[in-house]
């Protein structure tokens, strides 16, 4: 997928974007390899699902997102990084919401 920007002035021209997030699957590299099939629960403990791949911002090279595996029915869930905790204690991602 490729992103577009308008250029603005008169009779402004579409320019090809350089692509923002690189894709790495868990597992692809050795940073990633940790998060590999890593689970995801809510504060309370409920299972949101697995880790698939996460998105790299090409910026700046930094995490930006997690990306789970689809469940049976639904579609993917993409969460932002910041809001996550790593809970080394149990081997897994725990997402924080504010209520």
């Amino acid at each position: 997928m490729s992103l577009r920007t308008h250029e603005g002035g008169a009779g402004g021209s579409f320019k090809e974007a350089k692509k923002r997030f690189h894709c790495l699957l868990a597992g692809q590299s050795s940073s990633t390899e940790l998060l590999r099939s890593c689970p995801v629960v809510t504060a309370t403990g409920q299972n949101i699902g697995r880790v698939k791949s996460v998105l790299v911002d090409a910026r700046n090279k930094q995490l930006r997102y997690v990306v789970l595996a689809a469940q049976q029915g639904k579609s993917a869930v993409v969460i932002p990084w910041q809001v996550l905790y790593f809970d080394s204690a149990l081997v897994r991602l725990v997402y924080y919401t504010y209520s």
